[in-house]
């Protein structure tokens, strides 16, 4: 109740150091209707207090848990996301029928990549492409997109 006195106080003493101050003409008006809007709220805050009894201001924050499904499933589609980019832009590259598999882990909800297996029996090249080197043209696609090293893909023929 001391501290709502003393606010006061120090309002009325502010508004004669502006009555003071301000020259006198329309901008003392607006500046007179901008302090009675500032003693209105320091008048009202406590009273408001006072009714409403801290009732809708107290947020309850709950603990929420880490929906691990979802987050694998997020993570799977990723990586199958990973594979049929890889296996269009090397389609786009005249290379086709090659399985891609990525090997990855999550730990701490985070994915690592950790190797891509490259199936090359079933491969077919495109008859405008048959003397381009498949290894690094793989290689470079993967990379690009997996951001493994040459020593990280594993290739079957």
């Amino acid at each position: 109740m001391a501290g709502y006195i003393l606010s006061i106080l120090g309002i009325v003493v502010a508004g004669v150091f502006i009555d003071i101050i301000i020259p006198s003409g329309t901008i003392s008006k607006y500046i007179k209707s901008i302090y009675a809007i500032f003693v209105l709220a320091v008048i009202v805050t406590p009273i408001i207090k006072l009714f409403n009894d801290n009732r809708g201001f107290d947020l309850q924050y709950q603990e929420y848990e880490i929906n691990q499904n979802l987050i694998n499933y997020i993570q799977t589609n990723k990586i199958e996301a990973m594979e049929n980019n890889i296996l269009l832009d090397l389609e786009d590259e005249g290379l086709s029928n090659i399985d891609i598999i990525i090997n990855y882990s999550i730990d701490n909800n985070e994915l690592s990549i950790n190797s891509c297996t490259i199936n090359l029996e079933n491969l077919v090249i495109s008859s405008d492409k048959q003397h381009i080197n498949k290894y690094e043209i793989i290689k470079q696609i993967v990379r690009e997109n997996t951001n493994l090293t040459d020593e990280e893909m594993i290739f079957y023929e």
